[in-house]
């Protein structure tokens, strides 16, 4: 068995594909498999790939409803004790990362996670060194510095219905069903900032919220979100002290009746 199973699904990425193998027949480290998803390029993606077939263990070129539908066709694939994501664009942070996880190491975490360079924006992105259910409550991991075995990667695909936020739905799931995570001080990846994720802000906090809805409940909320905190805070102001409830029922009647009479002034 491989030590390790990199995927990298793409889409006419052309001008970046390049980078992104490069980057992985490059490493020091060469005791992994590697799987290409291509989504049916026709901008010369594929003709680029095809210089790199004789490294490409598995490369599949079809279309395909998403980018985690492709992703999880590569997790159906994969057969290395770890799966890593390489996704076209991306690419590891220098030659010897991967030498740095996995030379003379063995883990016994679920999970290996380290930092991420974001491309565009210049900066490291430091992870949690411990990620537990608060920490997860508002960061997540970038899934491109990111190492996970691969019987649960197997088991917990990727949500579909989700489009761009199925990664951190993952690694929430796998947290409250109690797999292990264990930080690594090294800079795994760089991290392309112009994607999907990025460029769609709205559409990742509607899928924040729902992922959250999921698995914390009100108590987790009121534990790790300060809105909700102040939420509680102000309903047990109004419960407890009888001026501020006046006041309160005050301004809701005042309220009621301008909106009462702005709606009378339009009809």
């Amino acid at each position: 068995m491989k030590k390790l199973t990199i995927i990298t699904v793409c889409l006419n990425i052309a001008s970046t594909i390049e980078r992104t193998c490069q980057s992985i027949v490059n490493q020091t480290f060469q005791d992994f498999e590697w799987i290409v998803v291509d989504g049916a390029s026709t901008d010369g993606t594929l003709q680029i790939l095809e210089k790199y077939r004789n490294r490409i263990d598995i490369l599949i070129s079809e279309p395909d409803k998403g980018i985690y539908n492709a992703m999880n066709k590569g997790i159906k694939l994969a057969s290395g004790e770890y799966v890593n994501f390489m996704n076209g664009g991306d690419e590891f942070y220098d030659n010897d990362v991967l030498a740095k996880v996995f030379n003379g190491k063995e883990y016994d975490a679920d999970v290996i996670y380290g930092r991420t360079y974001m491309v565009g924006k210049n900066y490291i992105k430091e992870p949690k060194i411990i990620m537990n259910k608060q920490a997860f409550y508002k960061n997540n991991i970038v899934h491109q510095s990111a190492f996970t075995k691969t019987v649960l990667q197997k088991k917990y695909l990727f949500d579909e219905t989700l489009k761009i936020c199925s990664d951190y739905d993952f690694f929430v799931k796998i947290l409250f069903k109690g797999f292990t995570f264990k930080y690594i001080n090294i800079i795994v990846s760089k991290f392309d900032t112009g994607g999907i994720s990025e460029t769609n802000r709205q559409l990742g906090i509607n899928e924040i919220s729902i992922i959250r809805k999921r698995y914390y409940n009100f108590i987790l909320k009121i534990k790790y979100d300060p809105k909700w905190k102040q939420k509680l805070n102000h309903y047990i102001m109004i419960l407890t002290h009888p001026r501020y409830v006046a006041g309160w029922i005050k301004r809701k009647i005042k309220n009621m009746f301008n909106k009462t009479q702005k709606q009378l002034t339009n009809t």
